[in-house]
């Protein structure tokens, strides 16, 4: 069989208690203790012994494993500042030439589902850290949360992406086979290629549980049910996390990869990047998605903005879109974006397991009172644009 893997790898900026008397003093938003206090953790346990490990099987191989990475701009801020070994890990891989870098919203925002503008200008700025940082142009774009729908389709064919990935969700799958290559309506240049949700999430969720009934799951028994799929390819993907960190190595979740990765090349099994298979592989027939799949446990959106502190937040996110933009104020702009980050809104939903805040409450006030202060900025700013203004014209 045909296999694409794809890890994501992201970090979300925490807030600081930031409470109401803080308001209009514009003091700094973001928990920077925290942040690289957990990137780091983060990185001891997951992003650098994956790297390794990543990296010896390419070798091992004589490159015949290949695989992609996601890569938020907000993690890979944190590693400049933080942990720069990380962004020398992540280059070494790229320089394996077996692994692609795909394309993300830089902040790992919601915009698609709010602002085309926005979108379009934060995947630019991620394509282009990516090119300046690993030497790659994507090709194929991994929108947050694997977000997709015919109008997210139509804007990466816009943007001039051969590919997108989107989660194999039932809910727009029909009869159709997961494992083929899909076009958006009115698409025919730029291809879905589609999570196999089910084999995703047996190794992201399922793997280190002992009520599954196919606990504890053999490297060998999933290269069997790998070989046993039908259709042009089967793309596995999730979070880069998952390897060390919510399956922790004393789980064998190392070992477990490589002993896979090492049978699946045995049986016979081809590994292609996304890009590759989206040049390889043509289109079998239309998906129509009207509207926005994700690859969370529903497969919708309803973890972002289903109640109503979320909704507001991001209403009030992206009201300030114009007013932030002609202040042209790039720090400010820069500061307004990391506040899109959609973990700000997934903190304020309650069944959030992942959550550095007391309750989802907490999460909406500190964001709610950050943003408040921004809008005094952008107030501030906009008075001094116009008092300038008036003295040219005098």
């Amino acid at each position: 069989m045909n296999i694409t893997l794809t890890f994501h790898a992201h970090q979300p900026n925490r807030l600081i208690p930031y409470d109401f008397f803080k308001i209009g003093e514009h003091a700094f938003y973001e928990d920077d203790h925290m942040n690289g206090r957990v990137l780091s953790a983060v990185a001891e346990r997951c992003y650098l012994p994956a790297n390794r490990m990543m990296k010896q099987l390419i070798e091992l191989s004589d490159g015949k494993f290949k695989f992609a990475l996601a890569i938020s701009g907000v993690i890979l801020e944190q590693a400049r500042y933080h942990r720069p070994d990380l962004i020398t890990s992540f280059q070494e891989l790229a320089e394996t030439g077996c692994v692609e870098f795909l394309a993300m919203p830089y902040y790992a925002s919601l915009a698609s589902l709010y602002s085309t503008g926005e979108f379009a200008e934060q995947v630019e700025e991620h394509c282009d850290l990516i090119e300046e940082l690993f030497g790659q142009r994507p090709t194929v774009l991994w929108n947050t949360g694997m977000l997709y729908s015919n109008a997210i389709a139509a804007q990466a064919y816009d943007m001039g992406f051969e590919g997108i990935m989107a989660d194999g969700s039932g809910r727009m799958m029909s009869n159709r086979n997961t494992n083929d290559l899909q076009c958006a309506p009115l698409i025919d240049k730029t291809k879905t290629l589609l999570r196999h949700r089910h084999l995703s999430n047996d190794l992201a969720n399922r793997r280190t549980d002992p009520g599954w009934s196919e606990y504890p799951l053999s490297p060998y028994t999933f290269v069997e049910w790998l070989n046993a799929e039908q259709g042009q390819v089967v793309n596995i993907s999730m979070d880069y996390e998952t390897l060390g960190e919510r399956q922790a190595d004393s789980t064998g979740v190392f070992e477990f990869w490589r002993t896979m990765i090492t049978a699946a090349l045995f049986a016979g099994n081809e590994f292609y990047t996304p890009g590759e298979a989206v040049r390889t592989f043509p289109s079998t027939g239309t998906l129509n998605c009207p509207n926005p799949v994700s690859c969370s446990t529903f497969g919708t959106t309803t973890h972002w903005n289903g109640n109503v502190m979320q909704q507001e937040a991001i209403k009030k996110i992206y009201d300030l879109e114009s007013a932030v933009k002609a202040s042209e104020d790039r720090d400010m702009i820069h500061v307004w974006r990391k506040l899109q980050s959609a973990d700000h809104f997934h903190y304020m939903e309650k069944s959030n397991g992942f959550t550095p805040y007391p309750s989802p409450y907490d999460a909406y006030i500190y964001y709610m009172n950050a943003l408040a202060d921004l809008q005094v900025r952008v107030k501030r700013q906009a008075e001094l644009i116009h008092k300038a203004a008036k003295v040219t014209m005098a």
